[in-house]
């Protein structure tokens, strides 16, 4: 019996542990084997374990994709501004000016910046350009104002990404890495399931020939798939 190939995917591992798990269940006569008992308890947890671990890394994933938007529309409005500035229509280089000297206190080195330090420069930048001084040169500038409009709704969708991050963050039991995970359930797969089965299966046919058989299926279908993706 072929062994699971290592360069399976982190998700793909978590789907074959849950394939493996929902066998064993549809062989309820297997409960009474005491390493199988075992061994697919541990299974269960890791696998929980695994999908915790992908559900974090895709929240993570999440929270960087809403940075850089916020990234993407502070160089737009700095881009905005400075278009302006270069303008030969003096009400609005003039205007592009007195609001490029608010901008000038933050700069685009905000960008460069931890998350919560740039989540407050750029909420004191966005007062700074809400002041009725500066919202009069704001409204000279056709197009600012809606520029400003996407860079408070880009803060505001991070925010959001951050609390629900950390909200779950604070309550997920801090376990180890997707990596780690994935080379355990890897080991519980080839170096115990794997040699079990193939074992009983000659020792006691009745019982083992037809899980045996489907764990084996389950192995070739996703080795198969890893053959296809690697050019082999």
């Amino acid at each position: 019996m072929k062994k699971l190939d290592s360069r399976v995917r982190i998700t793909e591992t978590d789907d074959i542990s849950d394939r493996l798990i929902l066998l064993y269940d549809k062989h309820p006569h297997l409960a009474t084997d005491p390493f199988l008992n075992r061994l697919f308890n541990q299974m269960r947890t890791q696998s929980l374990h695994i999908t915790e671990a992908i559900k974090h890394n895709r929240m993570q994933s999440k929270l960087g994709t809403a940075d850089a938007l916020r990234n993407q529309k502070l160089r737009k409005l700095r881009d905005i501004l400075k278009g302006y500035r270069a303008m030969p229509i003096p009400a609005q280089s003039m205007a592009a000016d007195a609001l490029w000297t608010i901008f000038s206190k933050y700069g685009i080195k905000i960008v460069y910046q931890n998350y919560a330090s740039k989540s407050s420069l750029l909420e004191s930048l966005l007062l700074d350009f809400a002041e009725p001084g500066a919202q009069a040169h704001v409204d000279t500038l056709p197009g600012m104002a809606e520029a400003l409009s996407e860079l408070r709704h880009a803060q505001s969708d991070f925010t959001v990404e951050r609390i629900a991050y950390e909200t779950y963050w604070a309550h997920a039991a801090k376990e180890k890495t997707a990596s780690e995970l994935k080379k355990t359930l890897l080991e519980l797969i080839n170096d115990k399931l794997l040699l079990y089965v193939e074992t009983m299966r000659m020792v006691d046919p009745d019982n083992y020939t037809a899980f045996a058989a489907t764990v084996e299926q389950i192995i070739e279908e996703m080795n198969d798939v890893i053959a296809r993706r690697s050019g082999r």
